[in-house]
């Protein structure tokens, strides 16, 4: 029984050896030397998850509430919130071509602008049960709650290769350019961070 457990304790080690940086150095659960996470600093934004895996990160901040439950209810949403402001402008950035592009062609403008609303829909519709709070931090100075949402976009863009409402070419252009807007949110949530807004 002992040998088993000792075994068993040896894989969990390796395991979690094996899923990027751990500790203090980590970007996502890492701790800045004062003690806080990284992602109270960090702020919300569009990163690359321990896995490799592209992720919307929101983060929301409650303070004032005295009540502890509430307080972190308030941070949830958010958080929450942060991720669709994010999405949003991910979607936008991921479609902003597709109109100039279909609209040449034989398309009508109609339905161009129906797919798009389809894409928008589908990818809402993923994310509010793909939205994971994965972490809280109280400020013991302030008393603020800091709450941290997660969306994973593997899994966003999974629902909208599987939505029927959605054109081929539609996903296509989905599938073709959610790198390059992952990119230009990413790079535009760093350009915000930089000018302090």
């Amino acid at each position: 029984m002992m040998k088993r457990m000792t075994m068993m304790a040896l894989v969990m080690v390796s395991l979690a050896a094996c899923g990027g940086p751990k500790g203090k150095d980590n970007p996502v659960t890492g701790t800045q030397p004062d003690g806080t996470p990284k992602w109270v600093h960090r702020g919300s934004g569009a990163f690359d998850t321990d896995s490799g895996a592209k992720a919307l990160f929101g983060v929301g901040i409650a303070s004032g509430i005295r009540d502890e439950a509430m307080a972190r209810k308030a941070s949830d949403n958010r958080a929450r919130g942060e991720i669709a402001l994010l999405r949003k402008t991910y979607v936008s950035s991921m479609m902003k071509d597709y109109q100039r592009a279909t609209t040449s062609g034989d398309y009508q403008a109609s339905s161009e602008e129906q797919d798009i609303v389809n894409v928008q829909k589908t990818m809402s519709e993923a994310s509010i049960s793909g939205i994971e709070i994965r972490d809280h931090w109280w400020n013991p100075q302030s008393g603020a709650v800091y709450a941290l949402a997660v969306l994973d976009l593997t899994n966003v863009l999974e629902k909208v290769e599987q939505a029927k409402e959605l054109q081929p070419r539609t996903k296509a252009h989905v599938r073709a350019n959610a790198d390059r807007a992952f990119r230009d949110l990413n790079r535009e949530m760093r350009l915000l961070r930089r000018s302090g807004k």
